[in-house]
């Protein structure tokens, strides 16, 4: 997947999809199926930039929320999709002072050749977010696109959203959150050396450390996969910061079931599935032990039935 940033590009013969696409969930999801289905042309994402912009501490703007997955992580949900191109507009001055119209011809037309336009009833754009779908369909004809707008989409008599989502997941809840997502919500980082404690106890752990600005679960054992070379392996993972041991770094940290290769610098991706038990600190480590057998059992049993 081509992934194109700042602005100045050219590209041609665009079937895109505009929204912010924070956690990639099934509304978003929806959008992606639209323009997915239209073949002559290119499937191309158009979302914001925000980690380029020029927000600052006292400036008044405000503070950007953690995200649910990194530019990476999206990119990997992208690509597998199907989405051949992703634009990432840059969020700073000269970009929110940019009136609507411009950003439709300059922009839209201009620089993207957007023929087919697929977005979510809500989205705005421009100074002032007065840019909305009206404007878009309005310039529809004279630019030559055309345009499908969708509504939101609900689950259980909720408007599915990202704030949903990231709601759902910051209270623990990993098993909706993985409902409105469309798949197991997942990290991915390079495999970093630890303190060595699970080879001590003969149960070596892959440590990821995740972006600051990522949202986590409360800490605490998960029923996890872990993908690693193209391949699926069951998990179970401790998020938090390792009581018994005395960190103070939040982390992820999988023990992997059946596996016993060095990995270490590789990336990996780990997919949450279902909580086991709250974060611990355990008297010693052959109770800690002794607890990693029962989560092992724990995580294999729930991940047989999924």
């Amino acid at each position: 997947m081509d992934i194109i940033k700042g602005l100045d590009f050219k590209i041609q013969n665009s079937a895109v999809s505009l929204g912010k696409f924070d956690g990639i969930h099934k509304g978003h999801r929806l959008l992606l199926s639209e323009v997915l289905k239209h073949k002559e042309n290119i499937p191309t994402v158009f979302t914001f930039d925000v980690r380029s912009s020029d927000r600052k501490a006292g400036s008044g703007m405000p503070v950007t929320r953690k995200v649910i997955y990194s530019q990476k992580e999206k990119e990997c949900i992208l690509g597998r999709l199907g989405v051949q191109r992703e634009v990432l507009f840059p969020f700073n001055q000269i970009t929110r002072d940019m009136e609507p119209e411009e950003f439709i011809e300059d922009f839209l037309i201009g620089k993207m050749d957007a023929r087919f336009i697929c977005v979510g009833e809500d989205f705005r754009f421009g100074r002032g977010r007065r840019g909305n779908v009206g404007m878009l369909k309005k310039y529809a004809s004279k630019y030559g696109y055309d345009i499908k707008i969708f509504h939101k989409l609900t689950s259980k008599d909720e408007i599915i959203s990202s704030t949903l989502v990231r709601s759902n997941l910051e209270n623990g809840d990993i098993e909706r959150a993985n409902e409105l997502l469309g798949q197991p919500f997942f990290t991915i980082g390079e495999v970093v050396h630890g303190n060595a404690i699970g080879r001590t106890l003969n149960m070596p752990t892959a440590n990821l450390i995740p972006d600051n600005d990522k949202v986590l679960m409360p800490s605490g054992v998960y029923a996890t996969t872990v993908e690693i070379d193209g391949m699926l392996y069951k998990g179970v993972t401790n998020v938090g910061k390792k009581p018994t041991v005395g960190s103070n770094i939040i982390g992820v940290e999988t023990y992997i079931l059946d596996f016993d290769e060095d990995i270490y610098g590789k990336t990996i991706k780990v997919n949450f599935y279902e909580f086991i038990r709250p974060e611990k600190k355990f008297p010693n480590l052959a109770e800690l032990k002794d607890q990693m057998e029962r989560d092992k059992k724990s995580s294999a049993e729930i991940l047989r039935k999924k």
